[in-house]
């Protein structure tokens, strides 16, 4: 760490400098040249380190930095530091994001919100306080399927008390397959068994195949690629489901730097973790083209990237040739299965020229979400058996109750084979 670092004191000194650039009464804009993204960043880092109190005290104003990228440092800063006034103001903006995007399908009225929302569910999990349990719960129950995704990791990773919540999530047909598929990775991370090795289908679709998913990335970081301000920095292609082994799991098209675990390149995976780079980054959501595809040009991309991750096929580390054919980069690889089917996800003004390289968060905000709208849990008819259990632990025998259920194979005609 540099060693203008190692006194927290002087560190939150230096953030707060940063931070108090106020130039008119009401307005707040971040400061450019040395006190931009990239150096605040940096500070954050080193704050989000100690338990200093004026280092503290930074990292909650940083929160409310008016540079999108600050926030994105600092709520991840924040969850690695565990303070309380700073887990207090992410669960504030969590319960604000909820509350204000209702029941509608539109919820990315304010993209920003949504994924600051995102990140600090994200940060939440990665204090380890298993005191969050509740507040994830309730958060839960009044949140769609890409926001229920990242509160089950952060759960399985606040450990604790999480096993049961997580085993009904799993065991739910009303949970869609790609969200009980994380509940059983989660199980699967804390030793827990699988909750029956008889499952029933889920009553609603979630993510479609051929999908296009985001996470972050190297290249999604503050300062990579000069995205600027946004964290998204890494997608792929949601293939579908799969039943193994009594648990389901997701089944996507992916493509990763060489030298990256458990194989880099092209390569179909079969977990949210190996996606998410080890749940090192959130999981923020499932678009597509506008038109949306048909149902054959989904089945097509599928086919084609399945095909395609078995062939050994290289990332493209110098990104000179992001669409192959022999060497691809992530958002390169799901531009050229959209194209074998016939869609563009991203203008091709991007992709040459003073638009070249095209960039994940480029493609994230050419493409549209595919997302059924959330139902606020107040508004439901009648509680969601995962819920009733997250009321009272008594109901866990309720939650269980698949024994009767016949096999059945998950909604999707994708049979992935291993990669060898």
């Amino acid at each position: 760490m540099n060693r203008a670092f190692k006194n927290l004191g002087l560190t939150a000194a230096f953030l707060s400098f940063f931070l108090s650039t106020r130039t008119t009464v009401g307005a707040q804009e971040p400061l450019q040249g040395p006190a931009g993204p990239e150096a605040r960043c940096a500070a954050i880092e080193a704050l989000g380190a100690g338990g200093d109190e004026a280092a503290k005290e930074s990292l909650v104003q940083a929160l409310n930095d008016p540079d999108p990228a600050v926030q994105a440092c600092a709520v991840r800063a924040a969850g690695r530091s565990g303070d309380p006034k700073a887990v207090e103001t992410l669960l504030s903006g969590i319960e604000v994001y909820l509350n204000s995007a209702g029941s509608k399908g539109g919820y990315e009225d304010d993209l920003q919100a949504r994924l600051n929302a995102i990140d600090s569910i994200w940060a939440l999990g990665e204090t380890g306080d298993a005191r969050l349990m509740n507040k994830l719960s309730k958060f839960y129950r009044e949140s769609d399927d890409v926001l229920k995704i990242n509160l089950i990791i952060s759960m399985g990773k606040l450990r604790g008390k999480a096993a049961p919540n997580l085993t009904a999530i799993a065991a739910s047909a009303d949970e869609s397959e790609a969200v009980r598929a994380a509940a059983f990775e989660m199980l699967d991370e804390l030793g827990q068994p699988a909750p029956d090795a008889r499952l029933s289908a889920s009553k609603i679709p979630g993510i479609k195949k051929a999908d296009l998913i985001y996470t972050g990335g190297v290249l999604g970081t503050i300062t990579g690629w000069g995205s600027g301000h946004m964290p998204v920095g890494h997608t792929g292609i949601f293939a579908g489901t799969e039943i193994k082994n009594g648990r389901i799991n997701v089944v996507i098209l992916d493509c990763v730097q060489n030298t990256l675990k458990p194989y880099g390149g092209v390569r179909n995976i079969y977990s949210w973790k190996n996606f998410t780079h080890y749940f090192k980054f959130p999981y923020y959501g499932n678009r597509t083209t506008i038109p949306k595809p048909t149902a054959a040009q989904r089945d097509l991309i599928v086919k084609t990237g399945l095909a395609l991750g078995k062939l050994g096929l290289k990332y493209d580390d110098s990104h000179l040739s992001q669409k192959g054919p022999a060497a691809f980069d992530c958002v390169g690889y799901t531009e050229y299965l959209y194209e074998q089917a016939g869609l563009d996800p991203t203008d091709s003004s991007f992709e040459s020229g003073l638009g070249w390289p095209l960039t994940p968060w480029e493609q994230f905000m050419s493409v549209k979400p595919n997302l059924q709208p959330r139902v606020p849990y107040a508004r439901r008819a009648a509680p969601a058996p995962a819920a009733s259990v997250f009321q009272s632990l008594s109901g866990l025998p309720e939650a269980f109750g698949v024994k009767d259920a016949a096999l059945v194979e998950v909604k999707t005609d994708i049979h992935p084979e291993a990669v060898e």
